[in-house]
């Protein structure tokens, strides 16, 4: 317990990890973060998915027998932190096996995975998980893609009045309807 303490407020004074921190209410394209190299410092290893870090690799040694090698097995998560009277807020989505997907054949072009979701807050040291839900996750565009998809994303606001966030994730230029969504974090 003491050492997420540590690691959060670790975080809170350097920034450390794939997460950004916004509070103007300005539209932010969520970080992709890959777990796979253990970190002691990363808040999004350490204090939002541990227990998603260590499901995949109890599932990678017992069902699949990998041999992780000291590593963890293929976890991504996506995340963005915002600053909200003196604490952070991270925002963060992770693909797992418990995640919705759409289709996965050769021919279907990109779509939203509908994975569990994490708002948690740091403040003076403490963590604390503000809701858990789902939302909607898509891995960032890479070179391989077809032109119309190099800007997709899966992004977030925060507006500091209501205490909402907002996200929503753009495929092919276009808005997904079903990945707009709003969370209180009070």
């Amino acid at each position: 317990m003491s050492r997420l303490l540590i690691t959060a407020l670790v975080f809170m004074l350097s920034g450390v990890g794939g997460v950004h921190a916004q509070s103007d209410g300005a539209w932010q394209t969520m970080a992709l973060s890959d777990f796979r190299e253990p970190s002691q410092t990363d808040p999004l290893q350490t204090t939002v998915w541990p227990d998603a870090i260590r499901d995949a690799n109890a599932y990678a040694a017992r069902e699949l027998k990998k041999n992780l090698n000291g590593k963890n097995a293929w976890v991504t998560a996506l995340s963005t932190r915002f600053e909200d009277k003196g604490r952070s807020i991270i925002l963060s989505t992770v693909l797992t096996r418990a995640c919705e997907s759409g289709a996965n054949h050769v021919g279907a072009g990109v779509e939203r995975s509908i994975c569990p979701l994490r708002i948690v807050a740091l403040d003076r040291g403490k963590s604390t998980i503000l809701r858990e839900d789902r939302g909607c996750y898509i891995d960032p565009p890479d070179a391989s893609l077809p032109a119309q998809n190099q800007g997709d994303s899966v992004q977030a606001r925060f507006d500091p009045a209501s205490g909402q966030i907002q996200m929503r994730a753009i495929i092919g230029g276009r808005l997904i309807a079903e990945c707009a969504r709003s969370y209180p974090t009070r």
